[in-house]
């Protein structure tokens, strides 16, 4: 984690508008004056590492938990040699008062010396006059090894005193017993996303102090008080794009490009029944300053997103996939855009049966795939699990082999979401 840096970051299962708001508004807050780092939970679908390539953008570090680590707690103390000789490691323990002294060889960790040990080593060699070095006393018996990825919440307290942090031969450092989290916990920012089950895991480890979105307020709890915006729009990054504005900030021609590729996306190119008047206002003045065609731009990109011709059937049915609640239940809801859905749907059976293992690998109540056509503007949304009443209630339709084709929708925020999550209550 970043001690010093706010740590910006969209949802589970990044979209574009996930990756893009993230750089976007870690920008600015840079510009401003706050060092702040976009990161993400996971890796760039098709059409956002289009536009990561295209406007030349490092894909962000990846974090899929914020939980404290025992490598953010440890001591980086040296270990001693396996030539060290007893004065050496009473040396040692003198200086980083730990009752267990870690041993390298040749730069590998083949141990550690216990209390028990080295006091045995001292009276034989005051006995017998004899020459010890740790590697006589070394022993990988009787000691916990902790791995620098261990969660701080995970580790085992049960022996006092410390413990060496080793990831397979790697010497890190020592860990207390009494070791706690720091005090000052990870300030992160949440943008496009405010409900619980979209947050980055062990999201209590951290603390959020913003939280920026266009959707729904899906009860979010927060330690203090912090900035929220929300905003009935249809992108997260004509929240971001304005905020530029509003605060007297230039917009780089590269977060331009971003910020643009976003608003297309999450409208669909101006398609969605999600797109105000404020998007597209936002979007011809960012790419202006992008140096784009926004058309031709725009077809090309979605053009690139839609290719799934070599996803693996669970690929598509987790696609842009989001978990919802209501009623004490939790679903899923992906959503693949295509250019061709009847291509898509030739594979149905397999979609299906894929959708739900993903359905009872999660137990999720129902999961759900949208598998949107562009050009026709209409999705065939396939289900998972016992939803045939809650689909009927939902859209007014019989569903047929758990599938629903729902002409004229584009949106799972505004016309799929609401929907479902108002039948299931």
């Amino acid at each position: 984690m970043s001690e010093n840096v706010i740590l910006v970051t969209g949802h589970k299962s990044p979209d574009t508008d996930s990756f893009c708001s993230a750089l976007g508004y870690a920008n600015l807050k840079t510009q401003m004056g706050m060092p702040a780092k976009a990161i993400c939970a996971g890796k760039a679908n098709k059409e956002t590492s289009f536009v990561l390539d295209y406007f030349k953008v490092e894909h962000p570090e990846i974090v899929t938990s914020f939980a404290v680590r025992i490598k953010d707690v440890m001591e980086k103390v040296p270990a001693v040699d396996a030539s060290a000789s007893l004065e050496d490691i009473l040396a040692w323990r003198n200086t980083h008062d730990m009752n267990r002294v870690p041993v390298v060889k040749d730069g590998k960790f083949v141990g550690v010396i216990l209390p028990s040990r080295l006091i045995d080593a001292l009276a034989g060699a005051w006995l017998d006059k004899k020459t010890v070095t740790a590697a006589d006393i070394v022993s990988k018996a009787g000691c916990q090894l902790v791995s620098p990825e261990l969660k701080l919440k995970e580790f085992d307290r049960g022996h006092a005193g410390a413990f060496p942090v080793v990831d397979g031969d790697t010497y890190f450092g020592m860990v207390r017993s009494k070791v706690e989290a720091p005090k000052e916990k990870q300030k992160v920012v949440l943008i496009d996303h405010n409900e619980k089950v979209q947050i980055i895991d062990d999201i209590e480890d951290a603390e959020i102090i913003e939280n920026i979105d266009h959707h729904r307020i899906g009860g979010l709890t927060t330690e203090n008080p912090i900035f929220i915006h929300y905003e009935p729009v249809g992108c997260s990054c004509t929240i971001v794009a304005n905020f530029y504005w509003q605060y007297g900030q230039e917009i780089p021609k590269h977060i331009a490009g971003l910020l643009l590729s976003a608003i297309i996306s999450d409208t669909v190119l101006f398609r969605s029944p999600t797109c105000t008047p404020k998007d597209v206002e936002t979007a011809k003045k960012l790419a202006a300053i992008a140096g784009v065609d926004l058309e031709a731009y725009g077809l090309e990109m979605l053009k690139a997103g839609a290719d799934v011709s070599d996803f693996s059937d669970e690929q598509i049915v987790r696609t842009d996939m989001k978990e919802f609640g209501a009623n004490g239940q939790v679903i899923s809801i992906g959503q693949l855009t295509t250019m061709n859905a009847e291509e898509v749907l030739t594979r149905k059976a397999a979609l299906l049966k894929a959708l739900e293992e993903l359905r009872a690998s999660n137990k999720y109540a129902a999961s759900y795939i949208m598998v949107t056509d562009i050009l026709k503007e209409s999705t065939n949304l396939l289900f998972a699990g016992d939803a045939d009443a809650i689909v009927k209630a939902a859209f007014g339709q019989e569903p047929k082999e758990q599938e629903v084709f729902l002409a004229n929708t584009l949106s799972r925020k505004k016309q799929i979401v609401p929907q479902i999550l108002g039948a299931m209550k």
